[in-house]
């Protein structure tokens, strides 16, 4: 799974053990984040999460604000 670099500072600030519970705070907040793009991002970030298996959500490095596919 590809992720922007948007989205990739997102799995790093929302970041919870796993894609559902990632997804889960991302969709919390969601109301709070008003920029379009970051909004989409956000959007973007829960959709590609609910299709990622668990395997390949763990092999995700997240740290010092990086997040991609292992």
């Amino acid at each position: 799974m590809t992720f922007t670099t948007e989205e990739r500072r997102l799995l790093n600030l929302y970041h919870s053990g796993s894609a559902n519970e990632t997804a889960a705070v991302v969709r919390d907040a969601l109301p709070d984040i008003t920029e379009p793009d970051v909004h989409a991002a956000a959007v973007s970030v829960i959709r590609k999460l609910g299709v990622m298996e668990g395997t390949e959500f763990d092999s995700l490095t997240i740290e010092s604000g990086c997040a991609y596919a292992g």
